[in-house]
Protein backbone atom coordinates (compact mmCIF):
# COMPACT_ATOMS: atom_id res chain seq x y z
CA UNK A 1 0.00 0.00 0.00
CA UNK A 2 1.64 3.63 -1.01
CA UNK A 3 0.51 7.00 0.94
CA UNK A 4 -0.12 10.19 -1.23
CA UNK A 5 1.33 12.37 1.07
CA UNK A 6 4.92 13.65 0.15
CA UNK A 7 5.71 15.47 2.86
CA UNK A 8 8.93 15.30 4.88
CA UNK A 9 12.18 16.72 5.97
CA UNK A 10 15.40 16.18 4.73
CA UNK A 11 16.88 17.14 7.66
CA UNK A 12 15.70 14.68 9.62
CA UNK A 13 18.47 12.10 11.33
CA UNK A 14 19.01 9.28 12.83
CA UNK A 15 21.64 6.83 14.33
CA UNK A 16 23.32 3.36 14.25
CA UNK A 17 25.27 1.79 17.11
CA UNK A 18 25.99 -1.71 17.18
CA UNK A 19 29.25 -4.25 17.73
CA UNK A 20 31.35 -6.98 15.26
CA UNK A 21 32.06 -10.53 16.48
CA UNK A 22 33.32 -13.26 14.74
CA UNK A 23 30.97 -15.85 12.98
CA UNK A 24 32.44 -18.58 14.59
CA UNK A 25 31.55 -17.10 17.89
CA UNK A 26 35.49 -17.27 19.32
CA UNK A 27 36.98 -14.83 21.10
CA UNK A 28 35.47 -11.40 21.62
CA UNK A 29 34.91 -8.34 19.54
CA UNK A 30 36.99 -7.50 16.42
CA UNK A 31 38.78 -4.66 16.74
CA UNK A 32 39.55 -2.07 13.63
CA UNK A 33 36.67 -2.87 11.31
CA UNK A 34 35.74 -0.50 8.67
CA UNK A 35 31.94 -0.01 8.92
CA UNK A 36 30.46 2.43 6.60
CA UNK A 37 27.09 2.85 4.66
CA UNK A 38 27.52 2.19 1.12
CA UNK A 39 27.92 5.55 -1.68
CA UNK A 40 28.16 8.02 1.42
CA UNK A 41 31.14 9.31 3.45
CA UNK A 42 29.34 8.05 6.95
CA UNK A 43 31.84 5.61 8.50
CA UNK A 44 33.98 4.63 11.01
CA UNK A 45 35.95 1.99 12.16
CA UNK A 46 34.92 -0.82 15.88
CA UNK A 47 36.73 0.08 18.96
CA UNK A 48 39.42 -2.20 21.18
CA UNK A 49 35.78 -4.09 22.10
CA UNK A 50 34.60 -4.67 18.36
CA UNK A 51 32.06 -1.39 19.11
CA UNK A 52 31.12 1.45 16.84
CA UNK A 53 28.45 4.07 16.51
CA UNK A 54 27.46 6.39 13.27
CA UNK A 55 25.30 8.96 13.77
CA UNK A 56 23.72 12.57 12.33
CA UNK A 57 22.49 9.81 9.59
CA UNK A 58 19.31 11.79 7.27
CA UNK A 59 16.42 9.31 6.83
CA UNK A 60 16.20 6.57 4.50
CA UNK A 61 17.63 3.10 3.66
CA UNK A 62 21.19 2.15 2.86
CA UNK A 63 23.27 -0.72 2.77
CA UNK A 64 25.94 -1.12 5.92
CA UNK A 65 28.89 -2.74 5.07
CA UNK A 66 31.86 -3.96 7.45
CA UNK A 67 34.66 -4.76 6.08
CA UNK A 68 38.19 -5.91 6.87
CA UNK A 69 41.17 -7.67 5.21
CA UNK A 70 40.84 -11.53 5.89
CA UNK A 71 37.05 -11.52 6.58
CA UNK A 72 34.44 -11.32 3.82
CA UNK A 73 32.39 -8.44 4.24
CA UNK A 74 28.84 -8.16 5.75
CA UNK A 75 26.69 -6.06 3.88
CA UNK A 76 22.60 -5.53 5.04
CA UNK A 77 20.05 -3.27 4.49
CA UNK A 78 19.70 -0.76 7.01
CA UNK A 79 16.16 1.71 7.49
CA UNK A 80 17.03 4.52 9.37
CA UNK A 81 14.78 6.42 11.13
CA UNK A 82 13.69 7.84 14.28
CA UNK A 83 13.69 4.66 16.15
CA UNK A 84 18.02 4.32 17.01
CA UNK A 85 19.02 0.79 15.86
CA UNK A 86 21.35 -1.54 18.02
CA UNK A 87 22.92 -4.38 15.48
CA UNK A 88 25.14 -7.23 15.99
CA UNK A 89 27.45 -8.09 13.00
CA UNK A 90 29.23 -11.25 12.49
CA UNK A 91 32.45 -11.83 10.29
CA UNK A 92 33.54 -14.94 8.61
CA UNK A 93 36.72 -15.57 8.02
CA UNK A 94 37.79 -15.18 4.41
CA UNK A 95 38.95 -18.70 3.44
CA UNK A 96 40.86 -18.03 -0.43
CA UNK A 97 44.34 -18.18 -0.40
CA UNK A 98 47.11 -15.35 -0.24
CA UNK A 99 47.76 -16.49 -4.50
CA UNK A 100 43.53 -15.88 -5.31
CA UNK A 101 44.08 -12.50 -3.92
CA UNK A 102 47.52 -11.44 -5.10
CA UNK A 103 48.26 -8.37 -7.07
CA UNK A 104 50.35 -8.62 -9.77
CA UNK A 105 52.25 -5.76 -10.03
CA UNK A 106 53.68 -5.43 -13.80
CA UNK A 107 50.92 -5.55 -16.84
CA UNK A 108 51.44 -5.82 -20.43
CA UNK A 109 50.24 -3.48 -23.50
CA UNK A 110 47.23 -5.06 -23.67
CA UNK A 111 46.13 -5.13 -19.99
CA UNK A 112 47.14 -0.99 -20.91
CA UNK A 113 45.10 -0.92 -23.87
CA UNK A 114 42.41 -2.68 -21.49
CA UNK A 115 42.67 -0.12 -18.49
CA UNK A 116 42.17 2.54 -20.70
CA UNK A 117 38.67 1.23 -22.05
CA UNK A 118 38.42 0.57 -18.14
CA UNK A 119 38.70 3.86 -16.70
CA UNK A 120 36.90 5.52 -19.54
CA UNK A 121 33.59 3.26 -18.28
CA UNK A 122 34.23 3.72 -14.50
CA UNK A 123 35.70 7.38 -14.01
CA UNK A 124 33.67 8.76 -17.13
CA UNK A 125 33.95 10.48 -20.06
CA UNK A 126 35.27 14.08 -19.08
CA UNK A 127 37.54 13.94 -16.27
CA UNK A 128 40.75 16.02 -15.43
CA UNK A 129 43.19 13.32 -15.48
CA UNK A 130 46.22 14.97 -13.50
CA UNK A 131 43.15 15.55 -10.46
CA UNK A 132 41.66 11.76 -10.55
CA UNK A 133 43.83 8.58 -10.15
CA UNK A 134 43.31 5.15 -9.12
CA UNK A 135 46.14 4.52 -7.12
CA UNK A 136 46.33 1.04 -7.46
CA UNK A 137 45.63 0.32 -11.21
CA UNK A 138 47.69 -3.14 -11.15
CA UNK A 139 44.61 -4.50 -8.81
CA UNK A 140 42.59 -4.46 -11.72
CA UNK A 141 42.67 -8.24 -14.21
CA UNK A 142 40.52 -8.59 -17.39
CA UNK A 143 38.41 -11.48 -19.14
CA UNK A 144 38.10 -10.68 -22.78
CA UNK A 145 36.28 -12.38 -25.75
CA UNK A 146 35.48 -10.58 -29.42
CA UNK A 147 32.01 -9.65 -27.72
CA UNK A 148 32.92 -9.06 -24.38
CA UNK A 149 35.28 -7.35 -21.68
CA UNK A 150 34.69 -8.24 -17.99
CA UNK A 151 36.80 -6.47 -15.47
CA UNK A 152 37.42 -7.23 -12.00
CA UNK A 153 39.72 -6.61 -8.96
CA UNK A 154 41.81 -8.51 -6.21
CA UNK A 155 41.75 -5.40 -3.98
CA UNK A 156 39.38 -2.55 -3.36
CA UNK A 157 40.28 0.33 -5.82
CA UNK A 158 41.58 3.53 -4.35
CA UNK A 159 40.39 6.69 -6.34
CA UNK A 160 41.67 9.81 -4.86
CA UNK A 161 39.77 12.57 -6.81
CA UNK A 162 41.23 16.06 -6.53
CA UNK A 163 38.61 17.75 -8.48
CA UNK A 164 35.62 16.96 -5.71
CA UNK A 165 38.21 16.47 -2.86
CA UNK A 166 37.41 13.02 -2.16
CA UNK A 167 38.97 9.64 -1.89
CA UNK A 168 37.02 6.65 -2.92
CA UNK A 169 37.35 3.56 -1.90
CA UNK A 170 35.64 0.86 -4.33
CA UNK A 171 35.15 -3.04 -3.59
CA UNK A 172 34.26 -3.88 -7.22
CA UNK A 173 31.94 -6.26 -8.12
CA UNK A 174 32.45 -6.55 -12.15
CA UNK A 175 32.59 -4.08 -15.18
CA UNK A 176 31.01 -5.55 -18.23
CA UNK A 177 31.32 -3.91 -21.82
CA UNK A 178 29.34 -5.21 -24.33
CA UNK A 179 27.96 -3.84 -27.68
CA UNK A 180 24.31 -4.03 -26.31
CA UNK A 181 25.45 -3.18 -22.39
CA UNK A 182 28.16 -1.38 -20.26
CA UNK A 183 27.66 -1.62 -16.44
CA UNK A 184 29.45 -1.83 -13.38
CA UNK A 185 28.76 -2.90 -10.13
CA UNK A 186 30.26 -2.63 -6.58
CA UNK A 187 30.40 -0.97 -2.91
CA UNK A 188 31.86 2.55 -2.42
CA UNK A 189 33.19 4.12 0.66
CA UNK A 190 33.75 8.24 0.46
CA UNK A 191 36.26 9.85 2.80
CA UNK A 192 36.73 13.83 2.75
CA UNK A 193 39.80 14.96 1.44
CA UNK A 194 42.45 17.37 3.29
CA UNK A 195 42.31 20.78 1.97
CA UNK A 196 45.77 22.85 1.99
CA UNK A 197 44.20 25.81 2.26
CA UNK A 198 40.59 27.65 2.29
CA UNK A 199 41.12 28.48 -1.80
CA UNK A 200 41.01 24.75 -2.25
CA UNK A 201 37.82 24.27 0.09
CA UNK A 202 36.16 26.54 -2.13
CA UNK A 203 37.35 25.16 -4.98
CA UNK A 204 35.53 21.69 -4.54
CA UNK A 205 32.52 23.00 -3.07
CA UNK A 206 32.11 24.97 -6.23
CA UNK A 207 32.81 21.58 -7.93
CA UNK A 208 30.47 19.48 -6.19
CA UNK A 209 27.71 21.67 -6.66
CA UNK A 210 28.86 21.59 -10.73
CA UNK A 211 28.25 17.98 -10.23
CA UNK A 212 25.25 17.79 -8.48
CA UNK A 213 23.57 20.38 -10.29
CA UNK A 214 21.52 18.67 -13.20
CA UNK A 215 22.48 14.87 -11.74
CA UNK A 216 20.17 12.00 -11.57
CA UNK A 217 19.54 12.61 -7.86
CA UNK A 218 19.01 16.41 -8.33
CA UNK A 219 16.33 15.41 -11.07
CA UNK A 220 14.75 12.96 -8.72
CA UNK A 221 14.80 15.22 -5.40
CA UNK A 222 13.60 18.24 -7.52
CA UNK A 223 10.50 15.92 -8.90
CA UNK A 224 9.89 14.31 -5.36
CA UNK A 225 9.58 18.32 -4.11
CA UNK A 226 7.14 19.43 -6.91
CA UNK A 227 10.28 22.25 -8.28
CA UNK A 228 10.84 20.47 -11.87
CA UNK A 229 11.05 24.05 -13.73
CA UNK A 230 12.08 26.05 -10.71
CA UNK A 231 15.39 23.53 -10.78
CA UNK A 232 15.84 24.20 -14.36
CA UNK A 233 14.43 20.39 -16.09
CA UNK A 234 12.13 19.89 -18.40
CA UNK A 235 10.79 16.59 -18.69
CA UNK A 236 8.25 14.76 -21.24
CA UNK A 237 7.21 10.94 -21.06
CA UNK A 238 8.07 9.28 -24.00
CA UNK A 239 5.69 7.12 -25.97
CA UNK A 240 6.83 3.53 -26.57
CA UNK A 241 9.13 2.77 -29.57
CA UNK A 242 10.53 6.47 -28.80
CA UNK A 243 13.25 5.48 -26.02
CA UNK A 244 16.40 5.70 -28.20
CA UNK A 245 18.16 8.36 -28.54
CA UNK A 246 18.38 8.24 -32.76
CA UNK A 247 14.20 8.62 -32.83
CA UNK A 248 14.36 11.10 -30.19
CA UNK A 249 16.26 13.03 -33.13
CA UNK A 250 12.69 13.23 -34.81
CA UNK A 251 11.39 17.08 -34.46
CA UNK A 252 11.72 19.40 -31.75
CA UNK A 253 12.51 18.93 -27.72
CA UNK A 254 9.29 21.13 -26.64
CA UNK A 255 6.86 20.51 -29.85
CA UNK A 256 4.38 18.19 -28.37
CA UNK A 257 2.90 17.73 -31.77
CA UNK A 258 5.01 15.31 -33.41
CA UNK A 259 3.09 12.58 -31.24
CA UNK A 260 6.73 11.44 -29.56
CA UNK A 261 5.83 12.62 -26.13
CA UNK A 262 3.73 14.14 -23.70
CA UNK A 263 4.29 16.19 -20.84
CA UNK A 264 5.83 14.33 -17.57
CA UNK A 265 3.54 15.36 -14.70
CA UNK A 266 5.37 14.08 -11.63
CA UNK A 267 2.68 13.96 -9.04
CA UNK A 268 0.33 11.29 -11.16
CA UNK A 269 3.27 8.64 -11.18
CA UNK A 270 5.21 9.16 -7.22
CA UNK A 271 4.07 7.20 -4.72
CA UNK A 272 5.52 6.72 -1.11
CA UNK A 273 5.70 3.73 0.28
CA UNK A 274 3.93 3.31 3.60
CA UNK A 275 5.90 3.21 6.63
CA UNK A 276 9.21 4.23 4.99
CA UNK A 277 11.24 7.27 4.14
CA UNK A 278 10.84 6.21 0.84
CA UNK A 279 9.41 6.70 -2.73
CA UNK A 280 8.18 4.44 -6.13
CA UNK A 281 8.27 6.67 -9.04
CA UNK A 282 5.05 4.48 -10.52
CA UNK A 283 5.70 4.46 -14.63
CA UNK A 284 7.30 1.85 -17.12
CA UNK A 285 7.24 4.11 -19.99
CA UNK A 286 10.96 6.26 -20.70
CA UNK A 287 10.96 9.74 -19.68
CA UNK A 288 12.90 12.50 -21.53
CA UNK A 289 14.43 15.46 -20.03
CA UNK A 290 17.07 18.48 -20.36
CA UNK A 291 18.61 20.86 -17.58
CA UNK A 292 18.07 24.23 -18.95
CA UNK A 293 20.73 25.94 -16.44
CA UNK A 294 23.55 24.20 -18.80
CA UNK A 295 24.44 24.63 -22.28
CA UNK A 296 26.12 21.48 -24.47
CA UNK A 297 27.90 22.51 -28.04
CA UNK A 298 26.26 19.84 -30.13
CA UNK A 299 23.02 18.95 -28.79
CA UNK A 300 20.52 16.22 -29.85
CA UNK A 301 18.01 19.20 -30.30
CA UNK A 302 18.63 22.41 -31.78
CA UNK A 303 15.36 23.81 -29.88
CA UNK A 304 17.20 22.61 -27.10
CA UNK A 305 21.02 22.99 -26.57
CA UNK A 306 20.87 21.54 -22.96
CA UNK A 307 22.35 18.41 -21.67
CA UNK A 308 19.70 15.84 -22.85
CA UNK A 309 18.75 12.06 -20.95
CA UNK A 310 16.33 9.36 -21.43
CA UNK A 311 15.37 7.73 -18.10
CA UNK A 312 14.24 4.14 -18.87
CA UNK A 313 12.60 2.12 -15.99
CA UNK A 314 14.10 -1.41 -16.02
CA UNK A 315 12.44 -2.69 -12.72
CA UNK A 316 10.64 -0.97 -9.21
CA UNK A 317 11.95 2.79 -9.60
CA UNK A 318 12.56 3.47 -5.79
CA UNK A 319 14.21 6.54 -3.98
CA UNK A 320 15.00 8.35 -0.63
CA UNK A 321 14.18 12.27 -0.12
CA UNK A 322 17.85 12.92 -0.97
CA UNK A 323 17.06 11.99 -4.74
CA UNK A 324 19.28 8.32 -4.25
CA UNK A 325 18.12 5.38 -5.95
CA UNK A 326 17.75 2.24 -3.73
CA UNK A 327 18.58 -0.43 -6.93
CA UNK A 328 21.15 2.02 -9.37
CA UNK A 329 19.69 -0.54 -12.17
CA UNK A 330 16.42 0.36 -12.13
CA UNK A 331 16.81 3.16 -14.53
CA UNK A 332 18.72 2.43 -17.50
CA UNK A 333 20.51 6.37 -17.96
CA UNK A 334 21.14 7.19 -21.95
CA UNK A 335 22.73 10.22 -23.05
CA UNK A 336 24.51 12.65 -20.58
CA UNK A 337 23.76 10.98 -17.39
CA UNK A 338 24.63 7.67 -18.68
CA UNK A 339 27.93 9.18 -19.41
CA UNK A 340 28.58 10.22 -15.58
CA UNK A 341 31.45 8.00 -13.95
CA UNK A 342 32.88 7.90 -10.62
CA UNK A 343 35.08 10.93 -11.11
CA UNK A 344 31.93 12.89 -11.21
CA UNK A 345 29.91 10.60 -8.68
CA UNK A 346 28.92 12.44 -5.35
CA UNK A 347 28.25 10.52 -2.22
CA UNK A 348 24.22 9.65 -1.68
CA UNK A 349 24.80 12.64 1.64
CA UNK A 350 25.67 15.48 -0.45
CA UNK A 351 23.53 18.01 0.26
CA UNK A 352 23.58 21.44 -1.95
CA UNK A 353 24.57 24.35 0.26
CA UNK A 354 22.24 27.15 1.20
CA UNK A 355 22.36 30.40 -0.87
Amino acid sequence: MFLFSLQISAQDRGSVKGSVVEFAGKGGGIPGVNIYLEGTTLGTQTDSLGRFQLRNIPFGRYKIVASMVGYTPFIDFLDVDKQAKNLAIRLAEDTRTLDEIRVVATRDKVWEKQMKTFERIFLGESYNKKLVKIRNREAVDFMQTDELLVATASSPLVIENQTLGYTITYELDRLEVSKRLTSFRGLARFELNQPVDKKQVEKWEENRKDAYLGSLSHFLKSMMEGRLEDAGFQAYVLKPGMQDLSAGRRGYFYDVSTNRHFPFAPFQYIKRIKDTELFLLDISNAIELVYSKKRVTRPVFMDAPYPYTILVPKGLVVFNAMGNLQDPFSLELRGEMGRVGMAELLPMDYELPAN
